[in-house]
């Protein structure tokens, strides 16, 4: 992936257009707002380049398919380097203020007109099945509102953006699609399993089998065949009683796992979707893996998760490499987290729909990188700097930069000088989003002056 701001520009931006114009255009926005992405646009451009900013974003020629096209294909070919893929999906929102007036924008609450304007957007991300987490580029980017009369259909994303994440990947068999609990669904599980898809998705209704009973009550007479220690992470308590339930706060915490699998055969719904894509099978089988924490803490609410999958679980570790499946969507949760935090994006003050999706689509790939420098000082803390920075970054890193690195830096200690620019202390933890934003956009800006005095040496030399 991309070291720095033009490297990806030039990933991000190449031949997208027929109009090479609007080629050159985005070349600039990417570089722009990639050195560092919580610049506001006035902020991150000149006069001149500001109003062209604007002009792009607006532009009806201009669509997040195009913007993203490149980089789907960039990601494609990283797939294809892996012998095994997750790509993980997840929906996420984004809340403008309810007295606001931007064009295009649904409500939080389709039917309160004091509730917040917003739009919600699926991002399905390629991560790397090796154990590593290794972000391997975006594989799927839909947006959409929210219309006073519900069209009953929102539920189908998830079975789209799996078929369209796959096709991206030309149908590739090494990937395995994962999903929360929202995305449980009778009906594409079937419609997956037809057409060969692979995937892990959290049960969240306690489903009837085929005879009688329920799918939990079945495993809960499934001895442990497995066990793992997990570190769970602290949840705060939230605002909507709804949320707390659905995920109760807690502390940071090593959790002892016991694990199991079987298979079973789930029974149809007796009540149908709104609008059903097919005539679903009266009954599906299915494999399940139990995880649940047998001890809890005193006060803790235990761990348990049930997942569905494609994938076999008929020994410990099958079932194993399951859990370790679903356990990489807290990387999608980081990646939104980037995007939200890393590159600010509910600041940005674009009045309309259409400009907004363009600009989040710019922002796609850039809270990739973010995202990858984060992800390899916590796998491959020992790996060399190179690996995540170029080496003018690191020579900036080195000469100027506030904590002093080893004659071979590595990706950690690149991680932590990075951070400690945009005001990271040592010892207080780990940087947050903010605060390396902050420090890429000041190393970004030192090696550009580092680069340019390079070049004026070279020419006074002549």
């Amino acid at each position: 992936m991309a070291h720095d701001a033009e490297e990806l520009a030039d990933e991000v931006a190449h031949g997208n257009f027929v109009d090479e114009r609007l080629n050159s255009r985005l070349h600039r926005i990417v570089s722009g707002l990639a050195t560092d992405p919580r610049l506001s646009l006035p902020r991150a451009f000149d006069e001149a380049g500001l109003e062209g900013a604007y002009r792009f974003l607006s532009n009806h020629r201009v669509t997040p398919k195009a913007i993203l096209s490149p980089c789907f294909d960039a990601t494609r070919r990283r797939c294809e380097t892996e012998p095994t893929v997750l790509v993980v999906h997840d929906t996420t929102s984004f809340s403008y203020r309810s007295d606001g007036e931007r064009e295009g924008l649904g409500r939080a609450q389709p039917r309160n007109d004091k509730s917040n304007q917003a739009f919600y957007a699926h991002f399905s991300l390629a991560i790397s099945a090796d154990g590593e987490r290794r972000p391997l580029g975006v594989v799927g980017f839909k947006t959409w509102t929210r219309e006073q009369q519900g069209t009953g259909t929102e539920y189908q994303r998830w079975e789209d953006q799996i078929r369209a994440s796959a096709l991206l990947l030309h149908g590739s068999s090494n990937a395995i699609h994962v999903a929360d609990r929202e995305a449980d669904d009778y009906e594409m599980f079937c419609a997956l399993k037809r057409d060969s898809h692979r995937f892990v998705v959290r049960c969240h209704f306690n489903r009837l089998l085929e005879g009688a009973g329920k799918m939990r009550e079945r495993l809960a007479t499934v001895v442990s065949s497995a066990e793992r220690e997990v570190p769970i992470n602290r949840r705060k308590p939230k605002r909507d009683p709804t949320k707390d339930k659905l995920h109760p706060p807690r502390e940071r915490r090593l959790a002892s796992l016991s694990i199991s699998g079987a298979t079973v055969v789930l029974k149809r719904p007796a009540s149908e979707r709104a609008h059903p894509r097919m005539e679903a099978p009266p009954t599906l089988h299915i494999n399940v893996v139990r995880v649940w924490e047998p001890k809890p803490p005193e006060g803790e609410a235990p761990v348990e998760w049930y997942l569905y999958t494609t994938e076999p679980v008929e020994t410990p570790e099958q079932q194993l490499a399951v859990v370790d499946f679903y356990r990489t969507r807290w990387v999608i949760e980081e990646y939104i987290k980037a995007i939200k935090t890393g590159c600010d994006f509910q600041r940005r003050q674009l009045q309309d729909y259409e400009s907004l999706i363009n600009l989040l689509a710019i922002f796609a790939p850039i809270a990739c990188r973010l995202l990858l420098i984060r992800s390899e000082a916590a796998r491959d803390a020992e790996g060399p700097a190179l690996n995540v920075i170029s080496q003018d970054q690191l020579d900036v890193l080195g000469t100027l930069g506030r904590r002093k690195l080893s004659a071979t830096p590595t990706i950690r200690e690149t991680y932590l000088a990075i951070a400690a620019l945009g005001g990271h202390i040592k010892y207080s933890g780990d940087p947050g989003w903010l605060t390396l934003a902050r420090g890429f956009e000041k190393l970004q800006t030192l090696t550009e002056g580092w680069v340019a005095a390079k070049l004026q040496l070279a020419s006074d030399q002549r």
